[in-house]
């Protein structure tokens, strides 16, 4: 029978990682292929169309349609200024004037004399895209696409919630299965900025003394359901991240619960510490996956691939990790993998493994589509 290949985290100190950065609508790049740019540089911008607001102004003028033709005194085409004055009708030999002026800034869309209808769209709005991390321009698709490639140091985690952030990596002296404290966070001076790694998991306080301090992300190695919830504001799925509006971005590297960070990310951030780094907590489980992670640039000698990886090869005794509920995020070991399909509870018949939980010594049995090697 041939080997099984199951994905697993990448954790790597080198490696060579793209990035493609994309306008959502067409506009312009900003660099030229083979130029090197730094993580905070603009690579490409646009300008989204401001919004085109009708002004009634019969209506608000209490008039006709008919009493204000000819009486508007700006033309499609023409730019005007918020309080311009924009109609002016007089009426009884000159005795009552009635004038009405632009509630906004803008460029006059079209005027429509029958109802007396003027459309101003407000002033462009420009969208700019940075290159998210620093390396080298490999590709350009027209005013559109841009691709990065830098060589460096690579971690993926298995969940995150909140977007793209940079900063200055920070190891916590925290011991990998313990929680991160308050007392933990304020050993560190000069927060700001920073991507703070380690510990176990974060307390609820340690959480909110470091954002208040101004970090931009913190990779721990889990969290609790309630925890969660408290940081993002509301109760969150697994399914797709990355929008949350948080004050910093949070990555876990092992799953839900009180899990251990592991000794490969440890290794590889006290490696990177000072370092500045990218990070995004963005994560979609399933179809088309996405992992948050954190990229560290380096020199080009880092080009060469790391030993470490795991070989994507799923044997008996293989390490793994599940992503899929009701066992999401917990680690154990595989003890058996059947040859034939099994019917699995939505009464699908699929390949499966039955694996040895670290957390409880249960042996369980899941899809080999729903677990990773770690």
């Amino acid at each position: 029978m041939g080997s099984q290949y199951t994905p697993g985290l990448q954790v790597t100190a080198h490696t060579v990682i793209q990035r493609v950065r994309e306008l959502p609508l067409l506009g312009q790049h900003e660099v030229q292929l083979g130029d090197k740019v730094e993580a905070s540089d603009t690579v490409l911008s646009a300008s989204l169309p401001g919004e085109v607001e009708i002004i009634r102004i019969a209506d608000r003028l209490g008039l006709e349609p008919l009493d204000v033709e000819g009486k508007v005194l700006i033309s499609p085409g023409d730019v005007v200024e918020k309080e311009q004055l924009i109609c002016k009708v007089e009426s009884f030999f000159g005795l009552f004037n009635s004038e009405l002026k632009s509630p906004l800034s803008g460029e006059v869309e079209f005027l429509t004399e029958a109802n007396a209808h003027i459309g101003i769209r407000r002033p462009s709005i420009p969208l700019t895209v940075d290159a998210y991390i620093s390396g080298t321009v490999v590709n350009i698709e027209e005013n559109r696409r841009v691709t990065i490639e830098t060589a460096g140091t690579f971690i993926q985690g298995i969940f995150g919630v909140g977007g793209e952030r940079r900063g200055q990596i920070r190891v916590l002296s925290t011991p990998l299965d313990q929680e991160v404290s308050e007392a933990d966070v304020n050993k560190i001076d000069s927060l700001e900025n920073s991507i703070l790694i380690g510990g176990s998991f974060f307390s609820k306080e340690a959480l909110a003394l470091a954002s208040k301090k101004g970090v931009s992300g913190i990779i721990t190695g889990s969290i609790d359901a309630e925890t969660l919830k408290e940081y993002v504001g509301f109760e969150i799925g697994v399914s797709i991240t990355g929008d949350e509006d948080v004050p910093a971005t949070l990555i876990v590297t092992e799953g839900f619960g009180t899990l251990p960070i592991s000794n490969r990310v440890i290794d590889l951030a006290h490696q990177c510490e000072g370092m500045f780094a990218s990070l995004n907590g963005a994560t979609q489980v399933r179809a088309g996956a996405m992992r948050p992670e954190l990229i560290v640039p380096k020199d080009e000698k880092s080009k060469t691939p790391s030993k470490s990886e795991p070989s994507g090869e799923l044997l008996v005794g293989s390490r793994i990790r599940i992503i899929r509920v009701p066992y999401f995020g917990l680690l154990g070991s595989v003890e058996e993998l059947p040859n034939k399909p099994e019917a699995i509870e939505s009464g699908a018949r699929v390949r499966v493994l039955r694996a040895r939980l670290d957390s409880s010594n249960e042996l369980v049995t899941v899809p080999r589509a729903n677990v990773e090697l770690i």
